[in-house]
């Protein structure tokens, strides 16, 4: 028998979509899968579906737990995962139906330590009735050349400047425990938890494999910050990211200069939360913001954001813009 796959879901009141995105789950043609739903204390109906489907499907298996996080309900779903693969998939998103028998082809074909694959992004439309619209694939082949087989990341660093849809990949559970690999266990369910995860897990892979067929629909929202400090959030992860470069003593410039893309990418999302004109006047963030800022770019190495090929004319304005030498 081909090898388990472990599916985590972690679940925060998401009565609205979380239907959808366990029927897609149930009804993937690869079925040597659990489905591991962590309950995040959820308020809504979400637990009543959750049991619904248990009942139908004794693949599917249910946490529940207090509200303390996304990274804590990953943590937990890797730790009880008995799958020798395993996928963290968004309630709010839905899977094709041969997703993980496609991804699991690659990863034993090609011992992959982590697959990835594109993703569709999409939106609810106005009436809920009419469920959901395409609004683009999200496709890492054109914005950079991907060797053709499996890959270490210092052989597509563009990869870390992507997002880290975690959503539409393929870990294989040993590497991860052999490398101490979990979440930051952060409150809040946007805490920004799966940056720091997929930095390190690319880091250390020894083969990644990306496949060019998208599987998995992710629904776009707009970040917003609903309390004041949660904008601390993005600047918390970007810090324990600068430790795992450290922790891994990287010394290749084009990694490095892919994760400052990544970095200036956060502040940029900080930004335009805050700042609706998008003036980009520091000044006119909170104080905190302003002094966590500062440090972060006061960290990043100036030749490499000036010179590195990957660092795009935006990026290296935006940076000089915010360098404390330069803020009056």
């Amino acid at each position: 028998m081909r090898k388990q796959i472990s599916i985590i879901v972690p679940v925060f009141n998401a009565y609205n979509t979380l239907f959808r995105c366990l029927k897609s789950l149930i009804c993937q043609t690869y079925k040597n899968i659990e489905i591991i739903c962590i309950d995040n204390g959820s308020s809504d109906k979400s637990l009543e579906v959750l049991e619904n489907f248990a009942k139908k499907d004794n693949r599917v298996k249910i946490i529940s737990k207090i509200n303390d996080g996304y990274g804590s309900s990953c943590n937990i779903g890797i730790n009880v995962a008995s799958g020798e693969y395993l996928s963290i998939v968004e309630a709010s998103g839905f899977c094709h139906k041969k997703m993980f028998d496609n991804l699991l082809r690659l990863a034993e074909k090609s011992e992959a330590d982590i697959v990835k694959s594109p993703y569709y992004k999409i939106t609810d439309k106005d009436d809920i009735k009419s469920g959901f619209e395409i609004q683009s694939k999200v496709d890492w082949n054109k914005r950079c050349k991907i060797p053709n087989w499996f890959f270490r990341i210092n052989e597509c660093p563009s990869f870390l400047s992507f997002h880290p849809a975690i959503f539409s990949s393929l870990y294989k559970k040993s590497f991860l425990n052999n490398n101490s690999i979990r979440f930051v266990e952060a409150r809040g369910q946007n805490s920004f938890v799966d940056m720091p995860f997929s930095i390190e897990t690319m880091l250390l892979a020894k083969k990644i494999v990306y496949t060019d067929n998208p599987y998995y629909c992710h629904r776009h929202s707009m970040i917003d910050f609903q309390n004041p400090e949660d904008c601390i959030f993005p600047f918390d992860r970007i810090e324990e990211v600068f430790q795992i470069l450290i922790g891994q003593k990287i010394k290749d410039k084009n990694v490095t200069a892919n994760i400052y893309k990544r970095v200036l990418k956060l502040i940029n999302i900080v930004f335009t939360a805050l700042d609706r004109e998008e003036k980009f006047d520091i000044k006119n963030m909170p104080y905190e913001v302003q002094l966590r800022i500062e440090k972060i770019i006061s960290s990043l190495d100036e030749d490499i954001v000036n010179n590195s090929l990957f660092i795009d004319d935006f990026e290296r304005r935006f940076f000089n813009l915010l360098s404390p030498n330069k803020i009056l």
